[in-house]
């Protein structure tokens, strides 16, 4: 991979060196602020191949607001540029939560979730400019980059409804009543290396453009509860309470990053524009490590198969200043 990374840019800019002009701009301190919406999708299934689905959850319309803080510099060619930004107040949206493959039902119980959250994210990147257009009154700059980034959420679920939920599928009693709950945080960490680049466009006027797309290879950790309480009707009549503790991670995961921005120079320092972000993360199959806690029973570790998407929008308002 990093052979790859390595190979890739460095061709590219010895490629370009020889035949187009140098770049350079003063170094710009840019803050945005807007909205955020995220989707997470993650689901359990029995190991092996082929193996049923066991327990999922959904996240739809997780909706934040984004505040983001970003250094870019072009230098005689070079490009660096640093990000971080926070999201915060993260409400709105729903949870649906799905069990299957139940050894006491036929049927699949599913809940529904109030979600609420925060989440923050780190971004560098380092790459070679290259000016397609050296002595003209515009200019377009390909930019090939590589760099790292940072993403972490942090998700409560509240307000399960139905509770209890009541059906007749039961497996050897004449109903069932199931409570669900998700007692603690779901915490969602990705990071790794990308290879990307983009196009800079100064009309030469009050207009600028920039347009962009990278590839990342990520790891990815992952942690979060569930917990049920199952009440048999007769002639069972019984019931049972079972927590799940779930943690895994792993490396060789994906994604696709692409964002576009709209600026209007107000004068030589300052800017103002609008801009779109979308990233699109997904892992592997992977074994994570289950621990079903019973009351008055020895705790059961298990080994899980895993699978987990992310998605998220953007839509942000900057002002930005050069030094």
């Amino acid at each position: 991979m990093f052979t790859f990374m390595k190979r890739s840019l460095l061709a590219f800019s010895l490629f370009a060196l020889p035949l187009w002009g140098s770049f350079s701009e003063p170094a710009r301190l840019e803050y945005a602020t807007g909205y955020r919406n995220d989707r997470l999708h993650w689901h359990l299934q029995d190991p092996g191949d082929g193996g049923p689905l066991t327990y999922s959850e959904v996240y739809r319309d997780l909706q934040f607001w984004e505040n983001a803080l970003t250094l870019t510099v072009f230098h005689r060619d070079i490009y660096l540029f640093l990000g971080a930004d926070y999201s915060a107040f993260g409400q709105g949206g729903v949870v649906h939560q799905r069990y299957a493959n139940l050894s006491y039902a036929t049927d699949q119980p599913h809940f529904s979730f109030t979600p609420n959250g925060w989440a923050g994210d780190g971004t560098g990147h380092f790459g070679y400019c290259v000016n397609l257009t050296d002595g003209r009154t515009y200019k377009t700059i390909l930019v090939p980059f590589v760099g790292f980034s940072y993403h972490y959420e942090w998700l409560q679920r509240k307000n399960p409804r139905p509770n209890p939920r009541f059906s007749n599928d039961a497996v050897g009693a004449s109903f069932y009543n199931m409570y669900s709950s998700l007692p603690s945080n779901l915490n969602l960490t990705w990071y790794g290396f990308l290879l990307g680049g983009f196009f800079h466009i100064d009309t030469g006027g009050r207009l600028l453009f920039d347009a962009g797309y990278n590839y990342n290879w990520l790891h990815v950790r992952f942690h979060t509860r569930f917990a049920n309480t199952v009440d048999m009707g007769p002639p069972l009549s019984t019931e049972e309470s079972t927590h799940f503790s779930l943690k895994g991670k792993t490396g060789g995961n994906f994604g696709h990053t692409g964002w576009a921005k709209f600026e209007i120079r107000l004068d030589n320092a300052w800017r103002t524009g609008l801009a779109g972000y979308i990233d699109y993360f997904f892992s592997r199959d992977f074994d994570a490590k289950e621990k079903q806690s019973v009351a008055g029973e020895p705790t059961v570790k298990v080994t899980q198969k895993t699978k987990i998407r992310w998605t998220s929008f953007s839509g942000l308002a900057n002002i930005s200043r050069n030094f």
